[in-house]
């Protein structure tokens, strides 16, 4: 029968590796190692570390018992190889401890006597062989951590060391799918400048031979009929070919901007667009890209006249289109997202959908 003692442990395992699959901030998952490690070891200060070399580490994660002095988050510590716990783990790769600092000499040492703090215990974070950083746990009791506590970190440890490989991992993730619609966009540019500079420039020549060859026809006749219904027939190619390369990315978006291009977007709407706010102010590529395929797929989407926000918010563009398609199409959502933006929808009072993203620029 596991113990209280153990109980609580393994409960506070759980919360930090629930934290971790809910993907929580990397700053709220060390903060919570660093209160637990301190209140099952009974600790009076406990950090999490993360080493910038052979001698330095940065603070991600602290907790220290009633506010007293200590080191707070982001603080840098030089340390020796030896005569602490942080050098001493660095160094190692394995669990140390301290039992007393009273005669260590080095800044370390003496900056944690000052806090009031007299032994303590770590254990390694290990991310493959390296040794990315530390738990440590201190006193400024007498008498030092209770035997094998260093060993005691090391699920602790192992579960920051989760956190660091997650939070990585959905870096890496979404940098890929930042570069896939980058590279979907270039596509889409590609094609367009092909569209207007290839195809519909040797429809235009066409056109124009037809006409000559129209104005040598004879009015009335069989020869002329058939020029006529050529000449009909190229306008329309032309015009589908116009409103393609359009749609794959309107060349008004990349040469005069989002605001220009979400007018002209409006003004060509099957439904009437009123425009509460458009920015003032370039925005990078992809950024733009986004707000205007938001603005133009809802309102592909809607058969009702629409309010559409496009507002310059510092650091992120803020899109609003109500009402708003029924549900948030599949792609928008997928390509907000791997921009780093949220895309949501909401309810207004007579029921309809409001589309409403956010856009980090």
């Amino acid at each position: 029968m596991a113990t209280p003692v153990a109980e609580e442990r393994a409960a506070a395992l759980l919360e930090i590796a629930t934290l971790i699959a809910r993907e929580a901030p990397d700053e709220l998952v060390f903060a919570t190692v660093a209160e637990h490690v301190a209140q099952q070891l009974g600790a009076d200060a406990t950090s999490v570390l993360r080493y910038v070399g052979d001698e330095r580490a940065v603070i991600v994660g602290v907790w220290r018992d009633g506010g007293g002095r200590g080191f707070p988050v982001n603080a840098e510590l030089d340390f020796d190889p030896t005569n602490s716990v942080s050098g001493r783990v660095r160094s190692t790769g394995r669990p140390a401890r301290v039992d007393s600092y009273d005669n260590l000499p080095g800044e370390l040492p003496l900056m944690l006597r000052a806090s009031d703090l007299r032994s303590s215990v770590g254990a390694p974070v290990l991310i493959g062989d390296e040794v990315w950083g530390a738990v440590a746990a201190s006193t400024g009791r007498e008498q030092p951590l209770p035997a094998g506590s260093e060993h005691w970190l090391v699920p602790f440890a192992a579960l920051v060391a989760l956190a660091v490989e997650a939070a990585e991992a959905r870096r890496r993730a979404g940098t890929a799918r930042r570069r896939l619609v980058e590279a979907a966009d270039a596509t889409r540019q590609r094609l367009e400048r092909m569209l207007h500079e290839g195809a519909q420039q040797h429809l235009l020549a066409l056109t124009l031979k037809l006409r000559l060859a129209r104005g040598r026809a004879e009015d009335g006749s069989e020869l002329a009929r058939l020029i006529d219904d050529a000449l009909a027939e190229a306008g329309v190619a032309n015009t589908t070919l116009r409103e393609l390369a359009r749609d794959l990315y309107p060349i008004v978006l990349s040469e005069r901007g989002l605001a220009v291009a979400v007018q002209a977007l409006a003004a060509r709407a099957a439904v009437a667009v009123h425009l509460r706010e458009l920015p003032k102010r370039r925005f990078p590529a992809l950024a733009e890209a986004t707000a205007y395929f938001i603005v133009a797929e809802t309102l592909a989407a809607t058969d009702t006249d629409v309010a559409v926000t496009v507002g310059d918010r510092g650091d992120m563009l803020f899109v609003e289109v109500a009402p708003g398609a029924d549900t948030a199409l599949p792609g928008l959502v997928d390509r907000v997202a791997a921009v780093g933006g949220q895309l949501q929808t909401g309810s207004l009072p007579d029921g309809s959908t409001l589309m409403r993203a956010e856009i980090p620029v």
